[in-house]
């Protein structure tokens, strides 16, 4: 359903009833709300009232011309979250974003920390930098990676570009076999509704993001950062693992062998799993979570 938010439409759809205990999904760049599988909001709507939502400028959402500077701010996507919770009578949430959506959901957490029940960052960039001695990605693995990316031929019709985007999502998957009916689903969203071109909007409004390390420290909620240990797009593993080690209201799981995108149901289950049982939760443990290769083949 397309919804009057913000002046802007944005496309919403919801699963469950239990207001009580809302999740919202935030996607990232140039990706469509419906990266967040079916199942798995579907599985989550037995306790939760779950939203996901096609950001500005990209799905049946309001899209802008593309231009530098962007003519909106990564605020200004912030406050789109707030207003979709606002249309719907929710007064706090559990936040769950990825990669973009994943700094969207924390600054969206320093700035309303009232209205979140717990934070949850999934591949997400690091915006808190404190004093923490990050590791830089080795640059051989971020130029073959960048290779890859910037190699598609973005042809505009779904039957060309289709296995332009499969050989990328490959990349992506990490160590996990890709599920072609899940990524041919996701492509085929991304043809009926757009242009197909990078997006710059999205990247660029990234750019300049404050470091928020002394408020996301301060937080009343307790935190989850999910990362996959084979994902360099955003930042690494061992960041991640780093900062929600410095935080004491967060800790890390770490996904075996996953990357940075999700095309395989056994991801889509351990993140069902452990998104669920950490929002039903009222209290977490200090300490980092680490899926073991038993569990997740």
């Amino acid at each position: 359903m397309v919804n009057d938010i913000n002046n802007i439409k944005i496309w919403i759809e919801t699963f469950g009833s239990n207001r009580e205990n809302c999740i919202i999904l935030i996607s990232g760049a140039m990706a469509p709300a419906t990266f967040w599988d079916d199942q798995f909001c579907e599985a989550l709507s037995a306790n939760h009232f779950v939203i996901r939502f096609d950001n500005r400028d990209y799905g049946y959402s309001t899209h802008f011309k593309e231009q530098d500077p962007p003519p909106y701010r990564i605020d200004d996507m912030v406050e789109d979250v707030k207003a979709i919770l606002d249309y719907h009578e929710v007064e706090s949430a559990h936040i769950v974003g990825h990669s973009l959506g994943g700094s969207i959901a924390q600054l969206f957490a320093v700035r309303y920390p009232q209205r979140v029940k717990s934070l949850i960052p999934i591949s997400s960039p690091i915006i808190a930098k404190g004093d923490l001695e990050y590791k830089e990605t080795p640059r051989e693995v971020m130029d073959g990676l960048w290779e890859i990316l910037l190699s598609n031929k973005m042809y505009q019709d779904y039957e060309r570009g289709k296995d332009e985007f499969v050989r990328i999502y490959r990349v992506l998957n990490g160590g996990y076999e890709l599920d072609m009916d899940m990524a041919y689903s996701y492509i085929r969203r991304m043809y009926e509704t757009e242009y197909i071109k990078p997006h710059l909007n999205h990247t660029n409004i990234q750019k300049g993001i404050p470091d928020i390390y002394e408020a996301l420290s301060s937080l009343p909620c307790q935190i989850l950062f999910i990362y996959g240990e084979s994902d360099y797009l955003p930042a690494n593993a061992y960041n991640t693992q780093l900062l929600a080690e410095a935080l004491a209201n967060a800790s890390c799981l770490l996904l075996k062998k996953a990357g940075h995108m999700f095309f395989n149901r056994t991801i889509w289950k351990t993140l069902e799993t452990s998104i669920g049982k950490f929002t039903t939760s009222t209290h977490l443990s200090k300490k980092v979570l680490r899926i073991k290769s038993n569990s997740c083949p």
